[in-house]
């Protein structure tokens, strides 16, 4: 997940009060919220190329969102967000690498008709 290294880093806040911590958590969850939602736009405009170089999407929709916030705020561009999240698969999921998509198609799974003894 995008939370430590991007910006967040929640340990540094060292906040001791538990209602300043629930308001901080709070305030996260919807920044990450829309930078979600930000990504989902930036992927459905065509305009995912610009603020990721992968030749396939290789960014999660919330390091989109925030690169795009980025962008757009040093290019004073106008910041259009998607209003919903689809419920849809991921038309183009993201694959940061070859290997991590061919180690996917290696995957196997079993089912299980009850839980082995333990």
């Amino acid at each position: 997940m995008d939370l430590k290294s991007n910006g967040f880093n929640l340990e540094a806040s060292r906040l001791g009060d538990q209602f300043a911590l629930s308001q901080l958590c709070g305030v996260i969850a919807l920044t990450i919220l829309f930078l979600v939602l930000q990504g989902v736009q930036v992927v459905a405009s065509g305009n995912g190329r610009r603020v990721d170089a992968h030749w396939n999407r290789g960014m999660s929709y919330l390091k989109l969102g925030w690169n795009w916030i980025r962008l757009a705020i040093t290019q004073q561009w106008k910041i259009q967000v998607y209003p919903f999240l689809s419920s849809l698969p991921d038309p183009q999921p993201a694959i940061a690498s070859k290997q991590q998509q061919n180690d996917s198609f290696k995957r196997e799974f079993t089912v299980l008709s009850r839980f082995p003894a333990s």
